[in-house]
């Protein structure tokens, strides 16, 4: 596939020969590459800057810009706290605590296995959410299988085969609701999962970053459909798995044990540190920045810094000159500068005074940093620059006028399933690099705001429920739970349908009023200048 698909795509810079035709020949290239998973995908994504110059479609300097934007800085910054955190162990503690709120029955347990592991994902990475709670899942599910919970012993070996199947239907579901739930969660936030920040960075990149979509604003939006999302999918799992509350008597293991159990766990944990105060003081504060910086309904402290710029009209207007990633690496600084112990005076006497590592130390990011996620980025933001620059944009957008045909809903509804069934085979960042530029042409082709159609497919590459190779969460708990690849397929597959469907009806109803979605905006239109 490596020599092949070059071959395969040569036609467009032998015969055809045009800026676009080259910029299309760069796309094409490494979206083949990503898909097929020929090399590392991060490797892929060094391309342009080898590609894109050596063809004349851009400069290596021009390229390179694109791959430290605003958004990977965001990302930087809202991932070194999200090790933070994990590093102190505060998102264990918060996960135990919420598990023995909530209750130890099956579909009890589910739920509060699912709530925390959503929780955490808006925050930290889903895979390190997923690796945490493994361990305690298959704590609670040894006692589940250590335990009958009947008074006698049944001596028919039918009745033990049926108990034994049930037990191993709970596992399956409880170890599916964590990946699930993990997918899910990442949908919450702009920092939550790749595609999120694709979405930012593409918005800044084809529309000089005027959309009107900031941590608030995405937050507002993507909260109400997750919360309904994981409803539907703790539903779901229980129909599939051990039927409707009241519909079936299901009593397996001994919630006392299985408490005590959830209980040791904590105590484990110790009392809360300093440490973990202090990170979890930092992070409430990163999140109030960044939700306050623009909230739009109220004034924002962005605001405070502003500078006068001249667009292309003449006009005089104020722009804010700070955006999320001021925010996010602020707290990073103060990670590195507040001590995680009291361990100086005046908290202990000048004699027992000792020095004390910070909150995090740079060893811990540089371990646990996923550096190739921002090179995946860069690589997007490059081709979507590439293809405005060429003309290859307007030369898609163009051909996609036919789509006028299809009523809006419609077109939503395409694209969040062909989205959905695309990111079960391919990363969610690279579908969301390959699919987000088209769909931006597609919309100012069709006169359609652009976030019409870019949010919800934003939103559905996270619905990768189906196959154990489509998320690492979903990998891990595979991996752990010894389930088989049809019971993940099936269960996934409804679930798909399920999550694309609120996803199509949120964009559709409150979505159209939070991004005034039935209008065509001024910031969209790219292809001339209105004054």
């Amino acid at each position: 596939a490596i020599l092949v698909t070059p071959l395969i795509l040569s036609p467009l810079l032998t015969h055809i020969g045009t800026s676009e035709s080259k910029c299309a020949f760069v796309i094409l290239l490494m979206s083949t590459y990503w898909v097929l998973e020929v090399v590392p995908l991060p490797v892929t994504a060094l391309l342009p800057i080898v590609l894109l110059p050596l063809l004349g479609v851009m400069s290596t300097g021009e390229v390179c810009e694109k791959y430290l934007k605003e958004s990977n800085m965001m990302f930087v910054g809202g991932l070194i706290v999200a090790i933070a955190v994990e590093h102190s162990g505060l998102h264990k503690r918060v996960a135990l605590r919420t598990l023995l709120t909530i209750g130890t029955s099956p579909r009890l347990l589910m739920l509060g296995f699912m709530l925390p592991t959503m929780f955490l994902s808006m925050w930290i990475s889903n895979t390190a959410t997923t690796a945490m709670m493994v361990p305690i899942v298959e704590a609670v599910l040894s006692e589940i299988n250590g335990e009958s919970n009947l008074e006698t012993i049944p001596e028919d070996e039918q009745v033990n085969k049926d108990i034994q199947k049930k037990k191993r239907k709970v596992r399956v579901m409880i170890y599916l609701s964590v990946a699930y739930a993990a997918n899910t969660g990442g949908t919450g936030t702009l920092t939550g999962t790749g595609p999120n920040l694709v979405l930012k960075g593409m918005l800044s990149t084809l529309f000089a970053g005027q959309a009107p979509v900031h941590f608030a604003s995405w937050m507002m939006f993507a909260v109400p459909t997750m919360i309904v999302n994981l409803f539907l999918c703790w539903v779901w799992l229980q129909v599939f798995f051990i039927g409707l509350p009241g519909k079936t008597s299901l009593k397996i293991g001994d919630k006392t044990k299985i408490k005590k159990i959830l209980r040791n766990k904590y105590e484990e944990l110790g009392p809360i540190s300093f440490h973990q105060v202090a990170i979890l003081l930092n992070f409430i504060l990163l999140v109030i920045l960044w939700f306050c910086r623009d909230p739009q309904f109220i004034p924002g402290w962005g605001e405070w810094f502003t500078q006068t710029k001249v667009d292309d009209c003449g006009h005089r207007r104020q722009v804010q000159v700070v955006d999320d990633a001021s925010a996010a690496l602020l707290i990073v600084f103060l990670l590195f500068i507040i001590p995680s112990k009291l361990s100086f005076w005046p908290f202990k006497t000048l004699a027992e005074s000792q020095n004390s590592p910070p909150l995090v130390d740079w060893r811990t990011v540089h371990d646990r940093f996923p550096w190739g996620v921002m090179l995946l980025f860069g690589g997007g933001f490059a081709l979507a620059d590439a293809s405005k620059v060429s003309g290859l944009s307007n030369w898609v957008g163009e051909q996609l006028t036919i789509l006028n045909v299809f009523p809006n809903y419609a077109v939503v509804l395409i694209v969040c399933l062909m989205t959905g069934f695309i990111t079960e085979v391919t990363s969610n960042v690279a579908t969301a690099n390959i699919l987000l530029p088209v769909l931006a042409e597609l919309a100012v082709a069709t006169n359609t705001n652009p976030l019409y159609l870019m949010i919800p497919a934003t939103v559905t590459c996270s619905y990768a429920f189906m196959l154990p190779v489509a998320t690492p969460p979903n990998a891990i708990v595979y991996s752990a739970s010894g389930m088989k690849t049809s019971e993940m397929v099936t269960a996934g597959f409804v679930l798909n349908l399920l999550c694309i469907s609120v996803n199509v009806l949120a964009i559709n109803t409150y979505g159209v009023h939070m991004f005034d979605l039935d209008t065509f905006p001024q910031w969209s239109n790219t292809s001339q200048v209105q004054c």
